[in-house]
This record gives structure tokens, sequence and C-alpha cells, in this order.
């Protein structure tokens, strides 16, 4: 079992269908598994993507659009030992990320609410203590808890805006904080290791790859690429990886995946195949 692999998901297609499906590598980009399979057994085609790791790295939680006749996402988990998966939510929530808590006992996910906007939410892992934490007329994404367990840090954004902002609440929903400011779109945040820091996507410019800081809000900013975009960095106690198009001259859509340090040294890239790849945890 390898403990420091790097989960990510591939969007791709064939003659029949376009398809997500969740891989797994080194982080010297070898030794690539493929952790769900499209087309199914019974022959169809589902999404599956957003892997996350449990604190043992036995098990990720994913969304996939498997079981679902609207091909709505619920959360669904897989053993990596057994390869076996089951699912968790039903119905038509459409969700569209998840998270652990980091003693494994919560998820926490964004979903549609009644009126159509994507919500955060959380429930025990039997299914009980469903809580909605926010609420409209803001749509709130992308749901990160802390390492240390007090916080979640989240992406909002108004209807009807190009801008989106980053922000943190407690793991009860109070206690709210506004990361970002500028005028462009944040997205994708990360926590680093210690909690101290949110990583994050950012649109001033060249789309590039921040970092601030939760209690001071001090800022530390990647080298933008000289061309395309970086986005959906993931950051671990061994690095971070994002994905981007910086190599892909005239295709915007192709992502592929790269490692650096911490501090945005030894830019790695770990594929190179023709397909959209995003990070999902590492």
């Amino acid at each position: 079992m390898h403990h420091n692999r790097i989960l990510f998901t591939r969007f791709q297609g064939n003659a029949e269908e376009i398809f997500n499906d969740i891989y797994a590598l080194d982080p010297d980009g070898k030794n690539e598994v493929r952790l769900t399979n499209n087309p199914g057994v019974n022959g169809e085609y589902s999404d599956n993507a957003a892997p996350r790791y449990n604190k043992e790295k036995t098990m990720i939680a994913f969304v996939s659009t498997k079981n679902n006749p609207s091909k709505l996402y619920n959360i669904f988990f897989l053993d990596l030992a057994t390869g076996k998966t089951a699912q968790i939510t039903e119905g038509a929530r459409d969700i569209s990320s998840v998270d652990w808590s980091p003693d494994d006992s919560q998820l926490v996910f964004s979903c549609k609410d009644e009126s159509g906007l994507q919500q955060i939410h959380k429930v025990r892992l039997d299914g009980s203590g469903f809580t909605r934490l926010t609420t409209g007329p803001e749509e709130n994404m992308n749901p990160m808890w802390s390492p240390r367990g007090d916080q979640i840090v989240f992406m909002q954004f108004p209807r009807d805006s190009k801008t989106s902002q980053i922000w943190l609440m407690d793991a009860a929903g109070g206690n709210r904080k506004q990361l970002t400011t500028d005028d462009a779109a944040h997205s994708n945040p990360s926590w680093s290791p210690d909690g101290t820091w949110v990583i994050f996507r950012c649109d001033v410019g060249r789309p590039h790859l921040r970092r601030i800081n939760v209690e001071s809000g001090e800022v530390f900013f990647y080298n933008a690429p000289a061309t395309g975009a970086d986005s959906s960095p993931i950051w671990s106690e061994a690095g971070i990886v994002f994905s981007s198009n910086r190599d892909w001259e005239e295709a915007d859509s192709l992502f592929n995946l790269y490692t650096m340090s911490e501090s945005g040294e030894n830019v790695h890239r770990i594929t190179t195949s023709q397909t959209f790849e995003y990070c999902g945890d590492w």
C-alpha cells in the first residue's frame, strides 16, 4: 500500500462517451493505477470524480453518477485494499465535492438546496447528523476541513457574478471570515498540513496559485505560468501537486499534473497524456 500516492481525476472519452475516472500514481509519475472503470459491469458509463483520502489513506470518498438515472452525483467510498465500493448518499442532491473530517467521523460536501443552489452540508458516516452549514443567495462550494478540525474553508460566489472568494467558517458554520478580496475568481482552496495556510487558484491576471495565512492574512504568490493557467492545488506533507495547461500551446482544455515544493521550487510535470486531469488528494 503506497501512502503517498497522488489521487486525481482524468476526463477523457472514447467513441461512445466522455467521462471522468479516478486514478492514483506515485509522485514521480510512475505506477499509475486506474481506480474506477468505465463502462461499468452493466455497460453504462458514470462520472467518478473528486477523490479524497481518509486519515489512514486506506479508503477514498468520491462523487459519482453511478446508479442515478438522472446522472446526478452522490458520495461513494472505495476501499483501496479490496477495490470494493459502497454508496453513501442517495437521491437528487447533485453533490459536487466531498472531504473528511480529520478524525474520519464526518463528511463535509456541497450539494444543491431546494433553490437549486450549491450549499455546504455535513453528515456523519452512518448518515445521521445531516446538517446544512450555508444558505443563499450566494452559492458555496468546495469545502475542505482543516487538519485541526476546527475550521472549514470554502469558495463562495454571488449569483450573476464573475468573482468568487475564499471564506472560512467554524465546523458548525459560524464565525465566518472572508480571506480573499480581489475582484476576480478565487477557487480550489486546500489547507497546508499544519492548518496555518490555505493555497488556492487566483485569476487576477494569468491564473496562478497563491496561499494566504488564515491568522495574519499574509499572502504568498507563486510564479504564474508563462502560458495557460495553474489550478486545483493540493498541499500535502510531501509538497504541492497542481494541474496546469502551461505546456499545451494551443489546447486550453488539456491539463496535466505537476508537483512542486511548498515554496514553489522544483516544479516537475508528472503526467503527459492528452486529457484533462485535476488533483484530488496527496
